[in-house]
């Protein structure tokens, strides 16, 4: 499983066009573009689980359903249209588990998902021992080699929406209506999330059939691309070479020795030159001294950034307990790991109520039973001007 992200009335990059002799502004898409985060599960049999679409919004409105979405996809929003910890829990109960239970017979299941926080939390822990799911955790910034999804399925999905919304956007609307997203998404969906996309997808990541030499060959050769890139020219050496070696001062950041160095062969060049004047001296010789002065400053500057840094780093180490429990771990609902996680996630929120009592604590409520609906549970609502967002032209 996996989010992607997508925002209302903007498109890939493509080719239009136009007159050039007609005096007039062309806009390539809609601005103030809105976001929506879709919840996509694949299976390695070739098929796919209905998504979780999270719009923005206050309440969850039907006009924002077109009448082709399946009775089994379902909605929910929030007030960014983003994922959250809730979400990702109410879709592990009211998606995954609901949907590939049958499949299951009573087997065990592998679900297979990044480190995201929403992914991690103890209550999602606990569900998925509760259900006897196996969860596994992809190697941090991998997905692009180990997720099937982003590897087959979210690429061709973004071009055939933008290949849907285009007939749109070129109508010039000022406003791009949920629903209109929502319908553009439904066909696209139906393109990517092919059994053969699908099927792909899992073998180029190497999971089924399981083969884990394919990522490792890609690594390699990315290394060796790496490795193989031209280096910087060396530079070519006057007839003539002047009393001045230029590799004193190289393009790439000097250290202090290498800068006195510089600036005493400089002066040497000077005081032994006649050609240079008295008040050509004494320029240089002040300039240097103001160079002196500024990297002393900046030292100085620089050492104190680095203390700095380096308390903000060992606060957010201790405070991002989760994650350092997860670390080196991927099956992380076996018992060890699991405790773990609960006794971080305890302390954590024990922090934030501390927080909260010096300072003004924010409420957060739990999602509803309605808060995420399928298409058949929600109730009629006359369109507002919510639905849409607003394009200037």
């Amino acid at each position: 499983m996996d989010e992607s992200g997508f925002s209302i009335g903007k498109i890939n990059a493509t080719c239009i066009i136009i007159n050039k002799r007609l005096r007039m502004k062309y806009q390539a898409q809609p601005s103030r573009p809105e976001w929506v985060t879709v919840v996509e599960c694949i299976c390695a049999d070739g098929t796919a689980i209905s998504p979780l679409v999270i719009f923005k919004g206050e309440n969850l409105s039907s006009s924002w359903i077109p009448a082709e979405v399946s009775e089994s996809w379902r909605f929910s929003c929030n007030s960014q249209g983003w994922s959250s910890n809730i979400h990702g829990l109410e879709w592990l109960r009211r998606c995954f588990e609901s949907m590939t239970r049958d499949k299951a017979n009573g087997q065990s299941r592998v679900l297979i998902c990044d480190g995201h926080g929403s992914h991690v939390t103890a209550e999602f822990l606990a569900h998925c021992r509760d259900h006897n799911i196996i969860l596994l955790i992809l190697p941090p910034h991998s997905s692009h080699l180990t997720q099937p999804l982003d590897i087959a399925v979210f690429g061709p999905l973004k071009k055939y929406m933008a290949a849907e919304l285009q007939g749109v956007i070129q109508t010039e609307v000022h406003r791009i209506q949920k629903t209109e997203w929502l319908s553009a998404y439904v066909h696209a969906h139906a393109k990517a999330f092919s059994s053969s996309n699908i099927l792909s997808a899992f073998s180029g990541a190497g999971i089924n059939p399981f083969a884990p030499q394919k990522v490792l060959r890609r690594v390699r050769e990315i290394e060796v691309l790496i490795d193989s890139q031209p280096s910087s020219p060396s530079i070519r050496e006057p007839d003539n070479p002047l009393p001045l070696d230029p590799s004193l001062i190289p393009s790439s950041p000097i250290d202090i020795k290498t800068y006195q160095t510089a600036r005493t062969t400089l002066n040497e060049y000077m005081n032994e030159n006649s050609a240079f004047s008295t008040p050509v001296k004494t320029f240089v010789d002040r300039y240097t001294k103001s160079l002196d002065r500024v990297w002393t400053c900046n030292s100085i500057v620089e050492a104190r950034y680095n203390t700095l840094k380096g308390v903000a780093t060992d606060r957010k180490r201790r405070e991002s307990g989760v994650r350092a429990v997860l670390k080196g771990h991927h099956v992380v609902t076996r018992d060890e790991v699991f405790e773990k996680v609960v006794e971080a996630q305890s302390l954590a929120h024990k922090r934030k109520v501390r927080k909260g009592c010096r300072g003004k604590a924010r409420s957060s409520s739990p999602l509803n039973e309605k808060d995420i609906v399928p298409v058949d549970d929600l109730q009629l609502s006359g369109r507002s001007m919510e639905d849409c967002i607003v394009v200037k032209f």
